[in-house]
């Protein structure tokens, strides 16, 4: 968890969240609790204005007036300290439990990324937080706030007439069935209304992002048949919830006007009884509604409470989930050299599953150059992710300049790698934003050599806004060899000690394929490289292949060396000629 956040996260249940973060939200509450006290003397006042009518006393009504008014000031005061409080207040605990959800992210293992759909992970940094803070402001500004004028003006009302406070002692549970009536039914379609819209949305997402494949297929129309049906169905949950909503707001209505069309009948008795002044009435009809606005807002605020507790449930899973990568070390190599060592490395992804890598013993020397050749599932890419630590080995033990990786500080030594893959991920800032993620503190000229030595200088500097050209989403205004050429310059201005290419000219045309070779020759000089190939001819000039089948080391020589001996090399030369 990051340490750096100073919100509490540990509460198992969002009642709990929300009460812990009292310390922040302490001056809201203050300002809050003054504004609703300065306006319960109002029925009092109301009371007092009432009963000086038949005296035609128009000093004391004007006094009282410039009193309540009076008030009237000091509560919207207090309210704008309050609502300035809280805007800022809780923008700081949701920027920073955002900022928990994602760091988690960022170090959960890759077993558990592997088997998440990144959508889900998005959802909870987005969806969750955004649906708890709905809850938590509804509870702060709404229920809490009206349930204490209520209770005040309740406490008010029977200190000016216990009948008053009868009248409203009997309304409200009155009231609360009306509104607890169809409360499950309403939940129910609440609940099928979401997964609807979970389920439309979804497809279209699906669809939309599959836009080429769809035009490519030319079944624009099965596209729309099938996001239509989902849309159909989220249409017909609308509607019923929309019929359900407003059945019950004619229930209330109708709740509402008999509850005081009888109290006004019962109190316009008592005071024919002589058991209650005209001004207490007054006061009454007036008050009656705001004590019986809070068992409503209670009840909104369940629904929304139940998808909110919901949403922290699902960060809690996250936040409190041990699938989190497990390298402990903190031994940082000052002058690395680059010499990689696999000592008898086992791994497999799943246990019970075949080894994906098998009693691998090798050594990589510093500044060496070594290619990875094989077929697919051969343990190539797993290698290469056993040497960045995104998985440990079952068994062996790898070593970086002779340290055990289980010592180092991982993050602190992945940052002396670089690694250029076929489809490299470009975010959707500038180019030089891009360039720069490699190496955030350098300066433009050693951005302009580092994109020279990449061959990327005239194509960018041809671009209608040079470095500031904004590359969209994944890069997708550029072409691929364009991408190519800016990954390799991002890792070049990393200055890497171990640099890895992830077979990144094999989607590439000739003209390319070629430009971009050139790039890397000049990226791996002096550097320990290690290159992932399908295309056998870029790795021609490797100081050594590696030859994997099935998770093992079939064989490991040079280009010339291997080319003239039977095995798979040479069956793979055959395969591509």
């Amino acid at each position: 968890m990051n340490s750096d956040s100073t919100i509490d996260v540990s509460a198992p249940s969002l009642m709990g969240f929300m009460w812990r973060q009292e310390k922040h939200l302490r001056g809201y509450n203050i300002w809050r609790i003054l504004s609703v006290v300065v306006i319960t003397p109002f029925p009092v006042l109301t009371q007092m204005v009432v009963d000086a009518i038949p005296a035609k006393d128009t000093t004391l009504i004007f006094s009282l007036t410039g009193f309540w008014l009076l008030l009237l000031v000091l509560h919207l005061g207090t309210m704008y300290f309050a609502v300035e409080s809280l805007a800022t207040k809780m923008q700081v605990i949701f920027r920073e439990l955002r900022a928990e959800v994602f760091y988690k992210i960022n170090f959960m293992s890759f077993r558990f990324l592997d088997s998440t759909q990144a959508g889900k992970l998005l959802s909870k940094y987005s969806f969750d937080t955004n649906n708890i803070e709905t809850t938590a402001i509804m509870g702060l500004t709404g229920v809490l706030p009206e349930i204490l004028r209520s209770s005040l003006l309740i406490l008010v009302l029977m200190w000016m007439n216990p009948w008053l406070g009868v009248i409203v002692l009997l309304a409200i549970p009155l009231f609360a069935c009306a509104r607890l009536l169809n409360f499950k039914e309403i939940e129910r379609s609440n609940h099928l209304v979401r997964v609807a819209r979970e389920r439309m949305t979804g497809q279209a997402n699906e669809y939309i992002s599959a836009i080429k494949l769809v035009r490519g297929y030319g079944q624009e129309e099965e596209a729309l048949r099938q996001v239509g049906d989902t849309s159909g169905s989220y249409s017909d949950e609308r509607v019923y919830q929309t019929k359900l909503n407003q059945s019950l707001g004619y229930i209330l209505f109708g709740a509402i006007t008999l509850i005081m069309i009888s109290a006004t009948t019962l109190s316009a008795w008592l005071v024919i009884q002589d058991k209650m002044e005209l001004g207490e009435m007054v006061a009454l009809i007036g008050a009656l509604p705001i004590c019986l606005f809070p068992v409503s807002m209670i009840a909104q605020f369940s629904l929304q409470y139940l998808q909110g507790a919901e949403s922290y449930i699902s960060i809690k899973e996250l936040l409190d989930s041990d699938s989190t990568e497990k390298w402990t070390g903190t031994r940082v190599i000052h002058e690395p050299q680059g010499v990689v060592e696999f000592d008898h490395v086992t791994f497999q992804y799943e246990a019970g599953k075949a080894a994906a890598l098998k009693e691998l013993d090798t050594v990589i020397r510093a500044g060496e150059h070594v290619a990875l050749v094989g077929p697919s599932g051969s343990g190539k890419s797993t290698l290469v992710g056993l040497l960045l630590g995104f998985y440990g080995p079952n068994s062996g033990q790898i070593r970086i300049d002779g340290v055990p990786q289980h010592e180092l500080s991982m993050q602190q030594f992945r940052q002396t790698c670089s690694i250029v893959m076929q489809d490299n991920i470009l975010l959707s800032g500038s180019i030089l934003d891009n360039i720069r993620f490699g190496k955030v503190t350098a300066t433009m000229d050693e951005v302009r050599e580092a994109v020279r030595h990449a061959y990327a200088l005239d194509f960018i500097e041809a671009l209608p806004d040079g470095f500031e050209t904004v590359v969209g989403e994944r890069g997708a205004s550029l072409s691929g060899g364009q991408r190519q050429r800016i990954a390799i310059a991002r890792a070049l201005l990393r200055d890497p000690k171990i640099l890895i290419l992830d077979e990144a000219t094999s989607a590439l045309d000739y003209e390319s394929e070629k430009a971009v070779q050139q790039a890397i020759n000049y990226l791996a000089q002096g550097r320990t490289t290690i290159t992932i190939a399908h295309r056998l001819s870029t790795v021609r000039k490797a100081d050594r292949i590696m030859v994997l089948k099935q998770g093992s080391v079939e064989a490991s020589g040079t280009w010339e060396e291997l080319s003239s001996q039977d095995g798979s090399f040479k069956e793979l030369l055959e395969a591509q000629d």
